[in-house]
């Protein structure tokens, strides 16, 4: 559950908290491409250094790094099914562990460019960007709430699983079907308990009038600055950098 920290949004004050979301959405998207784009470990690699100076900048490396801690169990899953996948089909090992790594590293870029992106992106300033950008407010206010109860329900999950261990569930013991079976007592009180925060944010929009005005106002509007378009620059510089290696050089 602990990858899902990742989501959480704490307010901060350093210069990649003030950029404008639409800005590290350009970011978000070019390196998402990479990720997917690129086969060569060493590439991939250089793709998920690339949130290394974002992490550092606005301070959320505790964080940053308890979200890839938390997907270590992902990590080890991705190798070992693609492991046996590559074997299984070619009978080359050399081969099986390099796309073996080659899949780790980019489930892990994947988890550390999204990471950034939600620990120093406002979800309300999330929310205005999207709007601004033509995204009907429904649409946007839908996807703004999703990513708040992602970290919501991580945390409850890890409650409702120390309060069934506290009363004597052992969900590690078992083979995979025991084990599945034992997630059952977890999963029935956290599906129940989305359902009463579902009712009670309903509750909440119908007593604030939600969609009463087909026009609506806002309170500020956001705007691209100096750090935007520096920012948008280094990111598409870096994309083309990135990109050339395997055009230019033939890296796969």
């Amino acid at each position: 559950m602990k990858v899902l920290y990742g989501f959480e949004y704490r307010r901060g004050v350093s210069v990649i908290h003030r950029i404008d979301p639409r800005s590290k959405m350009i970011y978000v998207i070019l390196f998402t491409a990479l990720t997917v784009y690129f086969v060569n470990p060493l590439l991939l690699l250089l793709v998920l250094s690339s949130s290394l100076p974002i992490v550092a900048i606005s301070r959320i490396g505790s964080r940053w790094s308890q979200s890839i801690k938390g997907s270590l169990f992902f990590i080890a899953f991705i190798f070992i099914f693609n492991f046996i996948g590559i074997v299984w089909a070619t009978g080359s090992v050399y081969d099986a562990v390099i796309s073996g790594i080659s899949m780790s590293i980019r489930f892990i870029a994947l988890i550390s460019i999204f990471s950034v992106f939600f620990l120093t992106t406002s979800p309300e300033d999330l929310t205005q960007s999207m709007v601004q950008v033509r995204i009907p407010y429904d649409y946007a206010l839908t996807f703004n709430m999703a990513m708040r109860f992602v970290p919501t329900l991580s945390r409850e999950a890890q409650i409702i699983m120390d309060a069934q261990k506290s009363r004597g569930l052992e969900m590690e013991k078992g083979n995979l079907i025991r084990r599945i079976k034992n997630y059952i007592p977890v999963l029935i009180p956290l599906i129940i308990s989305s359902f009463r925060r579902a009712e009670l944010v309903a509750d909440a929009m119908e007593s604030r009038a939600f969609g009463a005005s087909k026009k609506r106002t806002s309170l500020y509007v956001l705007a691209l600055g100096k750090r935007d378009a520096l920012f948008i620059l280094i990111t598409v510089l870096s994309f083309l950098l990135l990109l050339s290696l395997r055009l230019v050089l033939g890296i796969q």
